[in-house]
């Protein structure tokens, strides 16, 4: 009696070995321990899936979210940006979920995505409801016309405009702008502005085009990539705005914001950072 149960103890215990020993890439993947020092491995990130990154992003809004003609493969800066910090973290299954801009901060707050990368400003309402990751790119607004239709601001070409200069080169103008963002915020305080709020940034250099705004107040690194392919819109002008972007996650999952925060110090000690950044701006990082 004792030796058949000996027996079937021994059996079971051999079975379970052999069943742990055909877990799939994945459960591996989950547990994996990060090459930067200090952070927790990717089971322990509170990420929805375990292993895999689940991102909220507003797209298109290129150079730093997009998809290209015939794909529905999300790339550009952000998406590079967050595929290395993530690699840092021992993560490699991410997915990028195309979300609103006007919508993108409740829906974090709400859990629906592990986190946003979305060329979101660092500002103190936001905080109030989200956790920003350190700042990862210096940006400045912009103003953006339609070739030949308003000589006052094509004057402005070249210039860098303080936001109190902007606000009275822009009076009493019809503005275009993308819902939520902060070129809405600054062209919502003009005096004597229409301002005409978009979903999606496109939709705003569609009506500059077609002649229904006189102007698209938006930020100065997307405005200026746009011009390449709208050649006949041009950036007249940068509003000196001086703001941050930054990584943002839910109050709750500062486990994560730590991780992405210490790959960010990572990949900008090995260069990583640098090449991302010549590859979407044409042109080295500034200094910090």
């Amino acid at each position: 009696m004792r030796r058949t149960l000996l027996m079937a103890v021994m059996a079971m215990a051999a079975l379970a070995m052999v069943a742990s020993g055909c877990g799939s890439d994945s459960a591996k993947t989950d547990s994996a321990t990060p090459t930067s020092g200090g952070s927790a491995p990717a089971a322990d990130l509170g990420l929805k899936t375990p292993g895999k990154l689940l991102v909220g992003s507003d797209i298109p809004y290129a150079p730093f979210e997009f998809t290209k003609a015939g794909s529905t493969e999300a790339v550009g800066f952000d998406v590079d940006l967050v595929t290395a910090i993530a690699k840092t973290q021992g993560i490699t299954d991410i997915e990028f979920k195309k979300t609103g801009f006007d919508t993108i901060f409740i829906a974090l707050k709400q859990k629906r995505f592990d986190m946003v990368a979305s060329s979101v400003t660092i500002t103190p309402e936001r905080a109030k409801v989200i956790d920003f990751g350190a700042p990862y790119f210096a940006a400045n607004q912009s103003i953006m016309v339609a070739k030949g239709k308003s000589a006052d601001l094509e004057a402005l070409a070249g210039k860098n405009l303080t936001k109190a200069e902007a606000l009275v080169a822009l009076k009493g103008l019809k503005l275009g702008v993308q819902r939520g963002t902060t070129g809405a915020e600054l062209a919502k305080s003009v005096e004597g502005a229409e301002v005409s709020q978009y979903g999606i940034v496109d939709e705003a250099f569609n009506a500059l085009a077609a002649g229904r705004v006189d102007a698209v107040v938006n930020d100065f690194p997307v405005s200026g990539y746009a011009t390449k392919s709208k050649p006949q819109l041009a950036v007249v002008a940068q509003i000196t705005t001086d703001e941050n972007l930054g990584l943002a996650f839910p109050k709750t999952n500062t486990a994560l914001r730590d991780a992405m925060d210490a790959g960010l110090v990572k990949i900008k000690a090995d260069g990583s950072y640098a090449k991302i950044y010549e590859q979407w701006f044409g042109t080295t990082p500034p200094a910090e």
